[in-house]
């Protein structure tokens, strides 16, 4: 029998399994730290200030999942003022501001690892931590030193198992086009390394239809992609919420790649000749019971041009006129 020395090593055998818990499944788990990024101004707060309502009511996820009960939320946000800008769209998504806090950064400085943060996530039983965008909450650490980002993740991750709170940092990405989205965060890799589920937020083109990504899952299965738009007057709109045409992960890879490929197939024989309006080629698609998502999908797989040309918008193969 193995002796243990001063309680520090622990048999695996004395460990009580435990299943993991969501917020969201399977994209926002409870005790763990997840990470929504996005380009600069394309739709990742207002999406998540649509999350905070739909938590702070207890009401229902994007793709229809009643959540357990009215939860709290503390959502820290460095770029916009409390009063002009935050309020008015918590208000607007239809949120519980009684059950919606943030840390008055006028009285103290808050950063990613230090007490005031941990403190306000017990006092407050806070089930949802935004922190937004993080790279503010850095304080002295450096987002390329890869000792300084593990050691306040580290910490993050602690007081979110701690607390059985679910942790979302909000990030930007870079501007290497051509890498993989999962190394298309701003900072170390360790960052998407150390969160347990990464989500996406990108842009259709030829329309300002959102796509949110399952790009990385530790604890589950990717989800399936989810599209909605945003209304400046009434907010996040979810356009793809039918739970019928979800593919079990195991699958998913394979059902893409042939979806795609006979899109693909259609989408290259339909640009041969040249060009062709944007809305006929959707048309004759979303006909054929092909959804938008997947056609936008492959239509940038295959590289596919857009152009403008008096006043309407225009596919074509690239190079060829």
């Amino acid at each position: 029998m193995l002796e243990l020395c001063s309680g520090q090593l622990k048999l695996y055998s004395s460990v009580k399994e435990m299943p993991v818990d969501w917020l969201w499944y399977p994209y926002i788990p409870f005790g763990k730290v997840t990470l929504l990024q996005g380009d600069p101004g394309g739709g990742k707060s207002t999406l998540m200030l649509d999350i905070i309502s739909k938590v702070s009511n207890g009401a229902e996820t994007p793709d229809g999942q009643k959540l357990k009960k009215p939860m709290n939320v503390i959502y820290q946000c460095s770029e916009d003022g409390a009063a002009d800008t935050i309020k008015p769209r918590l208000l607007k998504a239809g949120a519980d501001c009684s059950k919606v806090a943030f840390i008055d950064e006028e009285l103290v400085s808050v950063t990613m690892d230090n007490e005031q943060l941990r403190r306000a996530i017990a006092d407050f039983n806070a089930k949802l931590l935004i922190l937004d965008p993080f790279q503010a909450y850095l304080g002295d650490a450096d987002l390329a030193n890869v000792t300084g980002v593990r050691r306040m993740l580290r910490q993050l991750g602690f007081w979110a198992a701690a607390y059985d709170c679910a942790i979302v940092l909000i990030g930007h990405l870079n501007k290497k086009q051509g890498t993989r989205d999962i190394y298309r965060g701003l900072g170390s890799i360790d960052l998407v390394a150390a969160a347990r589920s990464v989500l996406q937020v990108d842009r259709c083109e030829d329309s300002d239809t959102k796509i949110l990504r399952h790009i990385k899952s530790s604890l589950a299965p990717r989800g399936r992609d989810l599209l909605f738009d945003i209304d400046a007057t009434t907010g996040v709109k979810w356009l793809d919420t039918d739970m019928s045409g979800f593919v079990p992960a195991k699958n998913l890879d394979s059902y893409k790649q042939n979806k795609q490929e006979k899109t693909a197939e259609i989408l290259r024989s339909l640009l041969a000749d040249g060009p062709v309006k944007a809305t006929e080629v959707k048309d004759f698609f979303i006909g054929g019971g092909v959804s938008e998502k997947t056609l936008m999908l492959t239509k940038k797989i295959l590289g596919i041009e857009s152009y403008r040309k008096d006043g309407s918008w225009y596919w074509k193969i690239p190079n060829r006129q």
